[in-house]
């Protein structure tokens, strides 16, 4: 905690000690002036994000302020991508997952999935990262971590604790409380609106260079991952790091069957929800497929008419109450959304200046190394980056440079973003790295020490999956020819 007070304290001096620095320094050559106060807001950003010496969200802000100042942009154009479509679908998605943390619809679908696959300590932990996965693709993974960790408490409370099952039961318990952290931070990769980090970065490039990432195209690319590192998870915890030998868990499948029974039947509020979440993903799935006669037709608009519709239907339960109502929204994170745009005013401000330019021709003295090192370089940074300072803003940071560097290199702007992107998500080290690892480690069943053995052995292996996956199946998909960056 003192650590991140000091580094706190420190960057709140450091950002503005660096900006008056840049802006008082010479021009280095080649560079426009315009380009140079850009340089000065963005270090002041980036760091004051990095150290969280204000909220980041406050820190977000500051292009409105500055760049009218300095003369970077106009105060529309660097209040423009804080209306971005993509900004407007995370908001919508939020509205969603409010509706079904609301009626408790979240916590009956995990309990479902988790009955579903059995009561043995392997598929009571199966169960429990399917559903922490599935809840995060829509829910915030905050909140999937906030629901899981209580009934899988419970489970490890109430067993049956016998002597000589102690070793193999902390084991279990270790399993279980990590297995639910890991699985909501790579189950938010599966969906746009999974994890905020996706969202930046589709938003980013659309914004910047004009390629749609739509809901659909994100999910053929996030969910087969999903796929991919979800056992590779289960194998390396159960199998290598903390050997599951428990055959049998007394009790275990008894516990979910009685919490099942405490939330009772399914209720008209939650049959509500069910069928506007159902409606609404599947029109994100589909979109491409009405794109001829519904032209008009976003994502975006998706999210919001969808949220719209629940503060439309009745809840059934007295008259005049709606499934949501606007106060019910006081819990959404609205200072994420303000991030969103002030990363996409810094981009758009990067790109505009000439800046992203200078770095672009700055790189090319790397034209000789192969393209796959360089991606795993920067998968390797940015996850062990993402162990000590937020995922969103490190992408809201290193978006607008990787992009510069891609095409410095002559190569499409997504090479680096979109891997950096993913790879945001992938931190499973350190508590304070993702809310879903702090929530994990609050419990008391997993020490620090615990969680970097096993993050450590995550990270290694995601960040040479990552990097393989994406250089040799997904690049193709996105239009980065292969025998480009090959050489």
């Amino acid at each position: 905690m003192n650590i991140n007070v000091n580094l706190s304290k420190a960057g709140l001096y450091l950002g503005p000690f660096l900006f008056v620095t840049i802006l008082l320094a010479p021009l280095p050559k080649g560079m426009e002036p315009i380009a140079w106060k850009t340089t000065a807001v963005t270090m002041l950003m980036a760091t004051w994000w990095i150290t969280e010496a204000i909220p980041i969200a406050a820190t977000s802000l500051l292009p409105i302020v500055l760049f009218p100042l300095l003369g970077i942009s106009s105060i529309g154009e660097a209040t423009k991508p804080y209306s971005n479509p993509l900004i407007l679908l995370f908001l919508g998605g939020f509205i969603i997952a409010i509706a079904m943390q609301t009626w408790n619809l979240h916590k009956r679908i995990a309990l479902r999935i988790i009955l579903l696959v059995g009561n043995k300590p392997s598929s009571i932990i199966t169960g429990f990262i399917i559903a922490s996965a599935f809840l995060s693709m829509w829910v915030s993974n905050t909140a999937t971590a906030l629901m899981m960790l209580p009934i899988a408490l419970s489970i490890i409370y109430l067993v049956d604790k016998k002597e000589e099952m102690a070793k193999s039961l902390k084991n279990f318990e270790i399993i279980l409380v990590l297995s639910i952290a890991y699985a909501c931070n790579i189950g938010g990769i599966a969906t746009l609106i999974g994890t905020p980090p996706n969202a930046l970065f589709a938003a980013f490039i659309f914004e910047n260079y004009g390629i749609e990432i739509s809901f659909a195209k994100w999910m053929v690319i996030g969910f087969p991952l999903m796929l991919i590192l979800l056992p590779l998870m289960y194998f390396i915890l159960t199998r290598f790091v903390f050997p599951l030998k428990l055959k049998e868990l007394p009790g275990g499948k008894v516990l979910i069957e009685e919490q099942l029974r405490e939330i009772g039947k399914i209720t008209v509020q939650e049959l509500r929800v069910a069928i506007v979440f159902g409606i609404t993903a599947c029109l994100w799935i589909f979109r491409p497929l009405f794109a001829s006669f519904l032209p008009g037709l976003s994502d975006a608009g998706i999210a919001i008419a969808a949220g719209i519709c629940l503060f439309i239907l009745p809840s059934g339960i007295k008259p005049g109450q709606k499934l949501l109502n606007w106060s019910d929204l006081k819990s959404l994170p609205w200072g994420v959304l303000i991030l969103f745009g002030g990363g996409l005013s810094l981009a758009m401000a990067i790109n505009t200046s000439g800046l992203a330019l200078y770095i672009g021709e700055a790189m090319k003295t790397f034209n000789n190394i192969h393209i796959l090192f360089l991606i795993l370089i920067v998968v390797l940074i940015i996850i062990f980056l993402t162990e000590i300072t937020s995922n969103t803003a490190i992408t809201a940071t290193f978006l607008p440079i990787l992009a510069s560097m891609a095409i410095g290199i002559g190569q499409n702007p997504m090479l680096f973003a979109l891997p950096a992107t993913i790879a945001a998500s992938c931190a499973f080290m350190m508590p304070v790295a993702t809310p879903p690892n702090a929530i994990i480690y609050s419990s008391g069943k997993v020490s620090i020490p615990q969680m970097a053995k096993a993050g450590l052995w995550l990270n290694i292996s995601i960040t040479l999956i990552l990097s393989f996956t994406y250089y040799f199946l997904f690049a193709n998909f996105l239009g980065i020819e292969l025998d480009l960056i090959s050489h």
